[in-house]
């Protein structure tokens, strides 16, 4: 019998990504390097041929278009981009802050 394909995505989105996805700021460097990277996608190609219900014969790519799912390095560098976004020091972009710590118009000498 076994899993339906959605209850095997939401496993896979809820459960597996998270734990691949965890600190990957830290070791996201190690990507460059062929071994580790054909780790990941020896995970995820294990979950998107058990998601499409295919052949082992189908390529990587081929199953993430099929099942919907972002290929596993493409997902790395989001998250790696979302955190220097959001955590990153020196950022471009506005950060949460308390608001006593504002700029406000009657606090700036002019």
């Amino acid at each position: 019998m076994g899993l339906k394909h959605k209850a095997l995505k939401t496993i896979y989105n809820g459960a597996v990504l998270p734990l691949i996805l965890y600190g990957v700021p830290v070791w996201k460097g190690v990507l460059n390097r062929s071994c580790y990277k054909a780790k990941l996608v020896r995970i995820q190609r294990l979950i998107n041929i058990r998601i499409a219900k295919a052949y082992r014969t189908v390529s990587n790519d081929a199953l993430c278009i099929i099942t919907g799912l972002m290929p596993i390095n493409i997902k790395i560098e989001e998250a790696t981009k979302y955190y220097e976004i959001t955590k990153g020091e020196g950022s471009l972009y506005d950060k949460e802050m308390e608001v006593k710590n504002w700029i406000h118009a009657a606090n700036t000498s002019q």
